[in-house]
């Protein structure tokens, strides 16, 4: 074998042996494969092309005689494709279906045949050119001595050549878009979720078409840990169930069982946002884009009803998505919807001091030591949503070439971020809490994290206030971050089963704390937290999704049991309430969303924690994203270090597990 300008020649006069290469190809199930062939000769020598599956076995195979024939075998015979010509250059085109087996044949953009496979695979992992047949001898009956020579040793045939170029081979699998991962190896946690209880509510895709769905829209993942694995692809199982048809689209619900108190469709507006920013990952836009138009368009062309019952961070989710997707023509049709909103809140929850009002169930978060379903105290919550919202806002008038948009609510950010360090800050407690009518509740709670959930404090000078996450008489418990301190005096003091936010574990308030964790460690210069504190906080959120031995998500728990307070309701079984693989692609492996061409990762996973992980098909910006850390290389078989990858290209790569900022790759 040799390279000759642009063409890869293999050349054949020994009868006793052959020239054969192999090109290595991830496993496939739809293949395309095309060259360009040509043999110097049609009356002498034989050119094999085989394609094989992981353990060698062909299930296909094209041939050039030594008469001058092209010819496919099917089962125990041969089908001829065609005469060939010495020294003609041909294009061939092979489509192979493991699904079908069947293997179809162009030749210069004509067909030329179909045949059946003579052996089923699985998948095909390897293509192989041989200059002849495959030797059978010696067979396990030879003998290992052997006494005598082989007649006509040393003898050689007529020098053969053939000619291969312009090789290419493509995936027409539903998964081709990934690089590194198939879905087949994590399918079979789709066949357990799918078998690991009744089925007894049914939405838009029912388990039957779960696995089917999840190859077509997730990012795959994979790592060492396995209950983060199948945590992650529980997580999507279970959004799934969520998804509803209803006559303006898809909607998203948060209980799949009726409640009373929702709004059409049985849609509650809690935690919109947290459906958001989890669902920007699929794959399919059309899921979320619906589900965005049903909440604001869905009402006869107006916003669902009771949209304004709980409070929202939907403008900056929406800005948030289109960080991931691109699609600014979506975000800036959304525009005025999420300006009418925000104006909304302006005429019904403002203050006289500037600062916004809410009460706790109105926050999702009732029963809590700080407010009341009835009090009107201004809260870290609403008023950095309101933050957030104005600033994406201000993003999307940018974009629009709006200026006056741009700095209007350029201007409300800036006033409602002076506000929300001025007052909510409290000096003593050196944290960010609800303020009554004139002085703090004086009570620390998770939603004094949020603010940096919208990156609103200035560095440094509120830093201090992530000590409690890593306090037991703070934040810090078995099972998790509480939802107040646990030093208060009224921590878990407001009884059990009344969805109480005193203290127990909601998974609400540990998706934000955990994305203001994830923001605070990647975009200020803080030197409180490590990495090894936010993988703790996320390897306690995992472990804390299980219930009767069974992966589980629902509404709140038991910070040192890890019972789940209404576990055997049917009520809590998947509540949809909560974001997890968000949070495992933007801070356990670190892609951080961005306006410009540029991919920054900034993995939060120690270095001496995980020797390999990969996540593998993620749309992002309209491309194809592959991050891989494999410490020596032995898992990926691609090198050591981490690595990034846009449409299966390297475009970064460090040593280390660090941030990796690979500038302008996505032009």
């Amino acid at each position: 074998m040799s390279l000759d300008k642009n063409w890869l020649l293999l050349q054949d006069k020994d009868p006793f042996d052959y020239a054969k290469i192999e090109r290595k190809i991830p496993a496939t199930k739809e293949l395309k494969v095309a060259f360009d062939l040509q043999a110097g000769q049609n009356d002498k020598g034989t050119l094999q092309i085989e394609f094989l599956d992981e353990n060698g076995i062909a299930c296909s195979r094209l041939e050039l005689t030594a008469d001058g024939v092209l010819r496919a075998k099917g089962g125990s015979r041969f089908g001829n494709i065609m005469k060939y010509e010495a020294g003609k250059t041909y294009h061939v085109e092979a489509l192979l279906s493991v699904a079908n087996r069947s293997i179809q044949v162009f030749v210069d953009g004509k067909k030329a045949g179909t045949r059946m496979f003579y052996a089923p695979v699985a998948a095909i992992e390897r293509i192989a050119f041989r200059t002849g047949e495959l030797r059978q001898f010696p067979t396990p009956e030879t003998p290992a001595d052997q006494t005598y020579d082989l007649p006509n040793a040393g003898a050689q045939d007529a020098l053969s050549t053939f000619r291969v170029a312009n090789f290419k081979t493509s995936s027409t699998d539903v998964d081709a878009t990934a690089a590194f991962l198939k879905y087949a190896t994590f399918s079979h946690y789709a066949d357990y979720f799918n078998n690991m209880e009744d089925e007894n509510i049914a939405q838009a895709i029912p388990n039957s078409e779960a696995s089917a769905w999840m190859e077509q829209n997730i990012p795959l993942f994979e790592c060492p840990q396995k209950n983060f694995e199948e945590m992650y692809y529980y997580r999507w199982w279970s959004l799934r169930k969520h998804i509803k048809n209803t006559p303006a689209g898809y909607g998203m619900t948060e209980f799949l069982v009726n409640r009373s108190y929702a709004d059409k469709y049985n849609l509650i507006a809690c935690a919109i946002g947290h459906h958001i920013y989890e669902s920007r990952w699929l794959r399919d836009p059309k899921y979320l884009d619906q589900i965005i138009h049903t909440w604001y368009r869905g009402n006869e062309g107006g916003p669902m009803k009771k949209m304004n019952k709980f409070s929202s961070w939907n403008a900056d989710a929406i800005y948030n998505r289109f960080l991931v997707d691109g699609d600014k023509d979506f975000l800036l049709d959304m525009m005025t919807d999420l300006d009418t909103e925000y104006k909304r809140w302006e005429s019904t929850n403002r203050l006289k001091n500037g600062l916004y009002w809410q009460g706790d169930v109105q926050d999702g978060m009732e029963e809590s030591i700080s407010g009341g379903r009835r009090k009107q105290y201004a809260r870290p919550t609403i008023n950095s949503y309101m933050y957030g919202n104005a600033k994406a806002l201000s993003n999307m008038g940018l974009l629009a070439g709006n200026e006056g948009i741009a700095m209007k609510y350029a201007l409300k950010a800036d006033t409602l971020k002076q506000l929300v360090e001025g007052k909510l800050w409290n000096e003593r407690h050196q944290f960010f809490e609800t303020m009554r009518t004139d002085s703090s509740a004086n009570v620390r709670e998770a939603i004094g994290y949020i603010p940096w959930y919208f990156n609103l404090p200035d560095a440094r000078k509120h830093d201090v206030a992530w000590k409690e996450v890593m306090d037991e008489k703070g934040f810090l418990a078995p099972y998790g971050m509480t939802t107040a301190e646990r030093r208060h005096p009224e921590f878990r003091t407001r009884g059990v089963g009344k969805c109480e936010w005193d203290g127990a574990i909601w998974p609400f308030a540990s998706a934000q704390t955990l994305t203001a964790m994830a923001n605070f460690m990647n975009n200020y210069p803080q030197t409180v937290l490590t990495d090894s504190v936010y993988f703790r906080q996320m390897e306690l959120y995992v472990e804390s999704q299980y219930h009767r031995g069974r992966p589980y998500i629902g509404e709140y728990l038991d910070e040192v049991t890890g019972y789940w307070l209404k576990g055997d309701q049917e009520r809590s079984r998947y509540y949809n309430h909560s974001t997890f693989n968000d949070l495992v692609i933007t801070g356990l492996v670190g892609l951080r969303p961005r306006t410009d061409n540029t991919i920054e990762v900034n993995p939060l996973i120690p270095e001496d924690k995980w020797n390999w992980f990969c996540l593998d098909n993620v749309l992002y910006h309209g491309h194809n994203i592959s991050i891989v850390w494999d410490k020596d290389g032995s898992r990926y078989h691609a090198g050591k270090g981490l690595r990034v990858y846009v449409n299966g290209k390297l475009v970064g790569q460090s040593d280390r597990l660090q941030r990796l900022v690979c500038k302008d790759v996505l032009n």
